[in-house]
């Protein structure tokens, strides 16, 4: 009887929506920032996104230019925070790449 008291639950959460996988990638970032920021400046540089490229599929540089809204060449935790908003915007990016010859 007590586990049909969490049937609900369950079939909420498997019904819930999952998230894009250009979400779970900037997701991904977020929680691996300072992982990836080697030299301990708050900052990622093209050289520290290397790993985000080998998970993502998508070039470093494609992944600086979109987060670096500052256009100082490094993405701060602040941009990348501020990048979750532009889904949209990032999710056109990533087609447009896949399409490319």
């Amino acid at each position: 009887m007590k586990y049909l008291a969490t049937l609900p639950i369950i079939l909420l959460a498997a019904c819930a929506p999952q998230p894009s996988p250009v979400k779970r990638q900037m997701v991904g970032l977020l929680e691996k920032f300072d992982r990836w920021d080697y030299d301990g400046d708050g900052q990622l540089a093209l050289s520290e996104l290397e790993e985000a490229e080998e998970l993502s599929g998508l070039p470093a540089a494609e992944i600086l230019v979109f987060y670096d809204t500052s256009k100082n060449r490094r993405i701060s935790y602040v941009e990348a925070e501020a990048g979750m908003s532009r889904l949209d915007e990032a999710n056109a990016i990533v087609e447009a790449i896949k399409e490319r010859p």
